[in-house]
């Protein structure tokens, strides 16, 4: 049980510097935020995955530096991205749940964990979308239309999300293996064609 609570800690922090790390580009600069909300549901399940995201929106919330920027403080709830932040959780949820071993028996491929990191995408704007949508209206005072919406906080993310969802399936199918035989990883019954005695099968999730 500690051993899961710190590596949900430890994706809290790694979705606040993914914050950090960005990309270049038009209209808008890629974060890596999203590759590590997706990451956290793939490698830690749907439990300890959204709590990842909880402990990360916790924490900025009560002042720490892990939002974007390194800010932190109650009133992003009054922000346009605060559906965003919501979003993670659902999202990481979402990813971790379509690969757990309630779906479907047996390994994982990387097109697999990446159809599930799209499908926890597709979580995530459902989520923030309709947020920014009434921030913006109603809080903000920026009067903006649906497709407004759309064109300021979904069509520029939607290559690199998708981007992202691939590189989170490639690096999930070659990681949950590994970290599980060494130990890092919760294991539930999981099988990664491996076994720790030499007969007892395990499946990832």
């Amino acid at each position: 049980m500690r051993k899961e609570f710190l590596l949900s800690a430890f994706f809290a922090v790694l979705t606040s510097v993914g914050g950090t790390l960005t990309v270049p580009m038009y209209p808008v600069p890629m974060t890596m935020q999203t590759f590590f909300v997706l990451t956290s549901g793939l490698l830690l399940g749907p439990k300890y995955g959204p709590l990842s995201q909880i402990l990360y929106v916790v924490m900025g919330l009560a002042g720490l530096p892990m939002f974007a920027g390194g800010t932190g403080g109650l009133h992003h709830v009054f922000s346009p991205s605060f559906g965003f932040l919501v979003g993670f959780i659902a999202a990481s949820w979402t990813a971790g749940f379509l690969v757990s071993p309630k779906q479907a028996a047996g390994p994982r491929t990387a097109f697999q964990y990446a159809l599930a990191c799209c499908a926890a995408t597709v979580v995530l704007y459902t989520v923030a979308l309709p947020c920014f949508y009434l921030n913006m209206n109603y809080v903000t005072g920026v009067p903006m239309t649906l497709t407004g919406v759309f064109q300021a906080a979904l069509i520029p993310f939607v290559i690199p999300d998708a981007l992202k969802a691939a590189a989170a399936g490639v690096l999930a199918r070659q990681a949950i293996p590994m970290l599980r035989s060494a130990g890092l990883l919760p294991c539930q019954n999981r099988h990664d064609g491996r076994n720790r005695g030499g007969s007892a099968e395990r499946y990832e999730h």
